[in-house]
């Protein structure tokens, strides 16, 4: 078996793909974490109350839509502190996300228009059009011309965003009675009459089945969903190389001449399953190296949990994939299956973008991917949780298990064959 497990790290060596993977796929996944955090808007933020800023007017807000909140698209051709105050007091609603978009040169007709393409390209609840003269209105109590709301779904609570502005241009207009119609003397009044409110607190709760994390957390597990799935990829296609040669070895007849020397199927493939390992911790090695790059705080755990974290998930895909690629016996169906395999189960598994809205028969799926538990114990281990360790080490041990089972009972069939 030491003579298979020399000779097929030899082979992979001289493989010029085999060293691509080794080396890039822990790169990116480095160049990943290191993004600075605030970037990620599709994960939920915690308590939040503010505006959401947008570039330009034809910038999407459906990613906000995960939050759970009514999401309103607003042209604000405005740009006053009494429209700023408009949105902050509908931010403060705490049902409401507000994503404003300054557009000074936007008139009524343009809004209208770009409406029309936002309701075909974008999802949001509603769209809000503040034009130039929603002070002079706003203090009036009359903003038919300058406040523009335009329904663009059937969710029911666009009678509640109705309800708030109606509540927020009455207090506008009742400050501009006390206060006279300066600007700045009825954002006075305004800020007192705040004062005067009760206090609010946020006190988020988790469920019983998830884990109650900060903004910043949310955004540390974002990132390291990415960086998953870049890392799953590169273990998936080491073992698909390590089954590359075990496919040309059955086509030269390799595999003929080394039963002659009396070395079982089992102990052959004990030696290609070795190899898979030592790969595994090659990459893992190298993604070692790279992580000290990163500081302590953007990986939300000890640097020594991070690699033990990839090392156990490398094992499990590297195994996947040559199993696969072995049963399958094609260097080009290995490859495509190898492809298959990592891009549903990233996906399924949440690694590129939430899946809280999405059907129970997606989330079901989910739980049979490797990477959502990974996710799970990578939420564990934020939260100084130590179940996160136990919750891996069952996951990896049961995957293999698995693996080896249904691939053992595949390989003698392909053998009779």
């Amino acid at each position: 078996m030491k003579t298979i497990i020399r000779s097929t790290m030899r082979l992979l060596c001289r493989n010029k793909g085999f060293w691509f993977f080794l080396v890039i796929t822990p790169l990116l996944s480095t160049l990943v974490l290191s993004i600075k955090q605030g970037t990620l808007s599709m994960y939920e933020t915690v308590g939040e109350m503010e505006i959401h800023e947008l570039s330009e007017p034809s910038d999407r807000v459906a990613y906000f839509g995960g939050k759970g909140k009514y999401v309103v698209k607003v042209y604000d051709a405005c740009g006053s502190d009494l429209s700023e105050y408009f949105l902050k007091k509908l931010t403060e609603s705490g049902a409401i996300l507000v994503c404003r978009v300054k557009a000074p040169q936007m008139t009524k007709n343009d809004a209208d228009e770009r409406v029309k393409t936002d309701g075909f390209n974008d999802r949001m609840g509603s769209s809000i059009y503040i034009g130039k003269d929603f002070d002079s209105e706003a203090l009036k109590g009359d903003v038919k011309d300058s406040l523009i709301v335009y329904p663009l779904s059937d969710d029911e609570r666009k009678e509640l965003l109705a309800g708030e502005i109606k509540l927020v241009i009455g207090q506008i207009k009742t400050a501009a009675a006390q206060s006279g119609s300066n600007s700045d003397s009825v954002l006075s009044a305004l800020t007192k009459m705040n004062e005067a409110l009760p206090s609010k607190e946020v006190q988020v709760f988790a469920a019983s089945d998830s884990v109650n994390l900060s903004n910043e957390q949310r955004e540390q597990k974002g990132l390291m969903g990415y960086a998953f799935a870049i890392l799953t990829l590169g273990y998936v296609f080491a073992g698909i190389f390590v089954a590359h040669t075990v496919i040309n070895e059955r086509r030269d007849m390799v595999t003929t001449r080394i039963r002659l020397t009396n070395l079982s199927d089992t102990g052959y493939f004990a030696g290609k399953l070795v190899v898979g390992v030592i790969v595994s911790v090659a990459l893992t090695v190298i993604m070692a190296g790279c992580s000290f790059f990163i500081s302590a705080d953007k990986l939300a755990m000890s640097r020594l949990g991070f690699i033990a974290m990839i090392f156990l998930l490398g094992v499990i895909f590297s195994t996947i994939s040559l199993f696969i690629g072995v049963l399958l016996g094609n260097v080009m169906s290995a490859n495509i299956a190898a492809f298959a395999v990592w891009s549903m189960s990233s996906m399924l598994a949440g690694l590129y973008f939430p899946l809280d809205s999405t059907s129970d028969a997606i989330k079901t799926l989910s739980y049979i991917m490797p990477q959502k538990w990974f996710l799970r114990g990578t939420e564990l281990t934020m939260v100084n949780d130590n179940s996160g360790i136990l919750l891996l080490l069952g996951v990896t041990a049961a995957y293999l298990i698995v693996t080896l089972s249904l691939g053992s009972v595949g390989i003698k069939l392909k053998n009779n064959e």
